[in-house]
């Protein structure tokens, strides 16, 4: 009976370990939020996670990393060189979707345009280099395809070099981490490039459309793309101690949900492995901490959550106290200038004759004006004050309006009203 219960123990732990690898991918396969993904250990090569990884799909702009792969390939033959000139034809110039800015019979080092390609995906540096280094556009897509056979992609098919929408153009999400996996090993310095998060290129500035870098702990690469027959695509590596993973997400509905699902991917890969990940409560709470946006899923699949840096707690709080004194300031000077408005009320003498009282306080009545028959009676500076409406406007229509009242008023000598104030303000 011992024996037979110590054969069973064994049995239900023996099972269980067999059943954690799926239950971390079922955990996993909850959360990718896309047509089709792929998780795997760099190192070892061991696939730690997929869903309908061999569904077909147009690969949009992660096809650069083919191109790139036969132009540092060409390089490393001696074909090529980083300090080559490439002229820029007008075919490359025309090429739409994202570009670099190339302009037509301009000359570009290669070293620029690889740039272009792996930051700012240059549709027109793509164009550019495959005519450099095969003479045609059409050659150098019959090379990408024998490299895509013999690296084994064997569900792929290329018909542009930077994935711009063409009929037949498809790959799957398996064959995209081929690729990848044999670009970085391969030529692993170009993770310098593809880690740029910004590029500029003559008076415009890109920046990296993976937004992984510099938010997600140890991401390096590496592409990006979009089409709008497959949606937003990502291949995403990153390393942490001796442990690189590669997260492939196909088909996103939106660059927010690409880049969360794919760091998800990441973490899963690096719990998987053993290496040193973060779940999902901590990375929210140290991406808040830093101000940056954590995606999460919602209506529209992603939400962004913003939060102010800390360490930027007390520089706000300097800046409000300092805009509160701006604030005073200003007030301050808002009244220094009613009292000069109000000093210049009461020094200022009307035209023909009319004189405001000098009383600050107010009280008394406004000085009146006698000619003839009637008075015109004019505000007092004070009155005016009270209001804090005398205004060079109100002066200027007031002066206008006098000489109609003037015209029309004769005094018993038969001079115009205006004409007579004139006369006894200057005598």
């Amino acid at each position: 009976m011992k024996r037979k219960k110590q054969f069973v123990c064994v049995l239900f732990l023996f099972s269980f370990c067999l059943l954690i690898p799926q239950i971390s991918q079922a955990s996993v396969n909850q959360r990718v939020n896309a047509r089709s993904a792929i998780l795997l250990d760099m190192e070892s090569g061991r696939i730690l996670f997929e869903q309908n990884a061999d569904y077909l799909i147009a690969p949009a702009s992660i096809t650069k990393i083919l191109t790139l792969y036969l132009v540092f390939e060409a390089i490393k033959q001696g074909h090529v060189s980083l300090s080559d000139q490439v002229e820029v034809s007008a075919r490359a110039a025309s090429a739409g979707g994202s570009r670099m800015g190339l302009r037509a019979g301009a000359r570009v080092r290669m070293g620029e345009l690889i740039k272009g390609m792996a930051v700012v995906s240059g549709n027109d540096a793509c164009v550019a280099a495959a005519e450099h280094i095969s003479g045609s556009v059409e050659r150098f897509v019959g090379k990408m395809n024998a490299k895509a056979r013999e690296l084994g992609m064997t569900r792929s098919h290329f018909m542009t070099p930077n994935g711009l929408p063409a009929e037949g153009q498809v790959t799957t999400a398996r064959d995209i981490a081929i690729l990848s996996t044999a670009y970085i090993h391969r030529f692993p310095d170009s993770l310098t490039i593809h880690s740029m998060q910004s590029y500029a290129y003559g008076r415009h500035a890109h920046h990296n459309a993976n937004r992984l870098l510099g938010k997600c702990p140890g991401v390096d690469g590496l592409k990006t793309g979009f089409v709008c027959s497959s949606g937003y695509n990502i291949s995403a590596t990153a390393k942490r101690n001796n442990t690189r993973i590669l997260a492939v997400v196909m088909g996103a509905r939106n660059p927010w949900i690409r880049c969360s699902e794919a760091q998800r991917l990441l973490e899963a890969g690096f719990r998987e492995t053993g290496a040193p990940y973060n779940d999902l409560k901590t990375v929210e709470l140290a991406t808040a901490a830093k101000g940056r946006t954590v995606s999460r899923g919602g209506r529209r699949g992603a939400a962004g959550v913003r939060s102010v840096r800390a360490k930027k707690t007390g520089k706000r709080i300097r800046l409000a106290a300092s805009g509160q004194t701006k604030l005073a300031a200003s007030k301050k000077s808002a009244l220094k200038d009613k009292k000069k408005i109000n000093n210049a009320a009461r020094k200022s003498t009307i035209k023909n004759g009319k004189t405001p009282s000098l009383h600050a306080s107010g009280k008394n009545k406004p000085a009146g004006v006698v000619s003839g028959n009637k008075s015109a009676r004019v505000k007092s500076g004070a009155a005016t004050a009270k209001t804090g409406r005398n205004s060079k406007a109100k002066s200027a229509g007031h002066n206008r309006e006098e000489p109609k009242t003037a015209a029309r008023k004769k005094n018993h000598k038969g001079v115009s009203h205006a004409h007579a104030m004139k006369k006894r303000a200057k005598g």
